[in-house]
């Protein structure tokens, strides 16, 4: 019982942290009365929280809440292993590049139908799994993915907009973002 709360609460907690994301940084890309911020400001004070729960996650749980085990673990995974970090640097890179477009993007789009797009990564992370992994996928989530396609056409289809949801009349921008 106590895993299945978990499990949901987890859930829940997740849901509700990707959709405010989306919705305050929509609200402060469009609503703001100065000089505009600076996307890449913004995802560098995102990681930089990111790596202090991170560290503090190793401070109370591998390094036993104990200074030198925190360096003996920096020392271990980081000088000892150059290559693995080398390897990770790669996607990293590439996950700060997407982050600042996906500010780009969202300052030319509105928050449903950019959240939309967005989870069609899903289906073509799915897709090149099948592709070029060869990864079988059940029944279950082959419904899954349709049911999620046919959701991004119908959002996409939608031709409803408000002249004060659309900072930009150039929405086909973000949506070359969002496809980047």
């Amino acid at each position: 019982m106590a895993t299945r709360c978990l499990r949901y609460g987890s859930l829940a907690f997740l849901v509700a942290q990707d959709t405010a994301l989306v919705l305050l940084m929509r609200y402060s890309r469009s609503h703001a009365t100065g000089e505009m911020y600076l996307a890449s400001t913004a995802v560098c004070c995102m990681e930089v929280l990111k790596l202090c729960v991170c560290v503090g996650m190793l401070y109370a749980g591998e390094a036993r809440g104990s200074i030198s085990g925190l360096v003996n673990v920096f020392r271990r995974e980081f000088l000892e292993k150059p290559s693995e970090v080398l390897r990770l640097a790669v996607p990293s890179f590439l996950y700060l590049l997407q982050n600042n477009l996906l500010y780009f993007a969202l300052s030319n789009l509105r928050a449903t139908p950019y959240k939309v797009t967005y989870n069609l990564k899903i289906l073509t992370s799915a897709l090149f799994s099948v592709t070029m992994l060869g990864q079988k996928l059940s029944k279950r989530k082959w419904l899954s993915l349709i049911a999620l396609f046919v959701g991004v056409t119908v959002v996409q289809s939608d031709n409803h907009k408000s002249d004060s949801d659309a900072p930009h009349p150039e929405t086909g921008l973000g949506y070359q973002t969002l496809g980047f």
